[in-house]
This record gives structure tokens, sequence and C-alpha cells, in this order.
């Protein structure tokens, strides 16, 4: 217990040092956060009137690549879940809470980011909210992602 305490204050001062860099002023690091999605958006809408398969595959690479682009320059939680919300409204998803291509979409982008499982743990614990279907899927999302 006491490692996963000290893993989640570690990330929490992280994103804590990156958020106020953030505020500071530091432009290049929120752009980076924004780029995946501003080339791929074409092709993301088409993906999205197509079928289920593949337009859970488009969401969920955009989810991916989402949630790399935040690991590495960092936000709070609550510019991640907007984000989160624009990807899902862009690809017809209604309750991005609800779908479990979200969860195997951030899985893959913090094994994409270079996340160690320990800080998997955490954040499945934080995303899941003591759901284990959406925990499973982040687990999912992260064993099954190859570089």
């Amino acid at each position: 217990m006491r490692t996963r305490t000290t893993a989640l204050r570690t990330l929490t001062t992280a994103i804590a040092a990156v958020s106020l860099m953030l505020v500071a002023g530091c432009g290049s690091l929120s752009k980076s956060s924004s780029s995946p999605f501003e080339s791929s958006s074409a092709s993301s809408e088409s993906s999205s009137r197509s079928s289920s398969p593949e337009r859970g595959q488009a969401y969920r690479d955009d989810v991916r690549e989402y949630t790399q682009a935040y690991v590495k320059s960092g936000g709070d939680f609550a510019s991640f879940s907007r984000g989160l919300s624009s990807i899902a409204s862009k690809h017809g998803v209604s309750n991005w809470e609800a779908d479990t291509d979200t969860y195997v979409g951030i899985g893959e982008g913090l094994k994409q980011a270079g996340v160690t499982q320990m800080q998997v743990e955490v954040w499945k614990t934080n995303l899941s909210g003591g759901d284990p279907t959406k925990a499973t899927a982040i687990q999912k999302g992260y064993d099954s992602y190859s570089r």
C-alpha cells in the first residue's frame, strides 16, 4: 500500500508541475496535446459513419494518441476528460465513460507513452471508479499494444 501511495504522490506531483508550466505560458506543451487529432479528424469523421468495428478502432486510435500526448505533456483530469469528450463526440460516442473502447485506448496510450505497470495501476484505480470492467479494459489495452 505504501508503494502505491508513493507512486500516486509522485504522479500527482508530476502532473501539478506540468500544469504549472502550462499556466505559466509554456504553449508548446499544450499545443502538442491537441495535434494528434487535428491531423486525423477527417479520417476519424468518415470512420465514425462506417461499421462499428471500424468506428471502434478509429476511436481507440484517437484515444490512444490523445492519452499518450496527455501523459507526455500533463494536465489535470478535467482537461483530460474534456479531451475524451471531444474525441467521443467526433466519433459518435455519446457516453465515453461507458464505452469500453475508451478504456482500451487509454491503456494503449499509456503503453505508447512508456508508462510503467505501477503507474498503470494508479491510472486504473483513478479512472475505473471501482468498476473492474473498466480497469480490465485499461490493462487489456496496455498489454496488447505494441509500438
